[in-house]
């Protein structure tokens, strides 16, 4: 049975171009995982919407003035990146709006601000397995006032139909009082 016979030139050159494949190979899985993992370079990649609807502000007013500040869970689908408070206070659904994030400055992993109705302010608390619906064990000692100050603030504004529309990307100041003069 006769063998094929390759020179040494053309042994390097399937070498070489092996180990070239492997370097783009390599290259361009980890530019993928860098562009996927938002990279910091010059792309970015941004999924989801920049805005949420939280819906109609008479409806989100009535269920504020009976029940107290509404929780949601989390607008950015990211899970609990972005879970949010919304309250409002007045009579004017134009106005008066506070939509604050609902994780305190450097609280620890799974502690959220939760409403305290009888105090009339936010604390921090661990969800509880038990009763999801009930709060759980105090996580941090700090507190918060209705009105989410001291805890990133999120601007908002009226569309066309009246629903209460909030920018979650996150860039406002803070302040929560700058909120309501949209």
């Amino acid at each position: 049975m006769p063998v094929e016979q390759r020179s040494g030139s053309n042994q390097t050159t399937a070498i070489l171009i092996g180990i070239a494949t492997v370097i783009v190979i390599v290259a361009a899985v980890w530019w993928l995982i860098s562009l996927a993992s938002g990279g910091g370079g010059p792309v970015s990649l941004n999924l989801g919407d920049d805005e949420f609807n939280a819906g109609q502000t008479e409806r989100l007013a009535t269920q504020i003035e009976e029940d107290g500040p509404v929780l949601f869970s989390d607008v950015s689908g990211r899970g609990q990146v972005r879970p949010i408070w919304v309250n409002h206070f007045g009579d004017d659904t134009a106005v008066e709006w506070y939509v604050f994030t609902a994780i305190g400055p450097g609280a620890p992993a799974n502690c959220f601000l939760a409403w305290n109705e009888s105090e009339v302010l936010f604390d921090q608390r661990t969800p509880n397995p038990d009763e999801p619906s009930e709060p759980g064990e105090i996580c941090a000692d700090e507190v918060y006032s209705v009105t989410g100050e001291g805890v990133e603030a999120f601007t908002w504004k009226l569309d066309d139909d009246d629903n209460l529309v909030i920018d979650i990307r996150g860039d406002s100041s803070g302040d929560s009082d700058s909120d309501d003069s949209n």
